[in-house]
């Protein structure tokens, strides 16, 4: 009883400790990815990409879409509410 309520609190504390981390993309690939956009004409703080967005563009620009696609689709992203998190 008492190693499984441990177990829990543990489980719960990690939890805790690892949503806020998950809300923001990594600084790498947010940085990776306005550096990639400034290539397509597209200025954009690093700091104000979600995960979803900086996802989104990454595969985006490695999928080897071609040039005014991936400006397009690059904006459509950034403006869409479905890429918020």
């Amino acid at each position: 009883m008492r190693r499984s309520f441990a177990t829990g609190a543990v489980l719960a504390v990690a939890l805790t400790l690892s949503a806020p981390l998950s809300a923001d993309p990594s600084p790498q690939l947010a940085r990776s990815v306005a550096d990639r956009l400034s290539r397509y004409g597209i200025d954009v703080a690093p700091g104000a990409l979600t995960t979803a967005q900086a996802a989104a563009l990454h595969i985006l620009m490695v999928d080897g879409t071609p040039y005014l696609q991936v400006r397009r689709k690059a904006r459509t992203i950034l403006a869409s509410p479905e890429f918020r998190d």
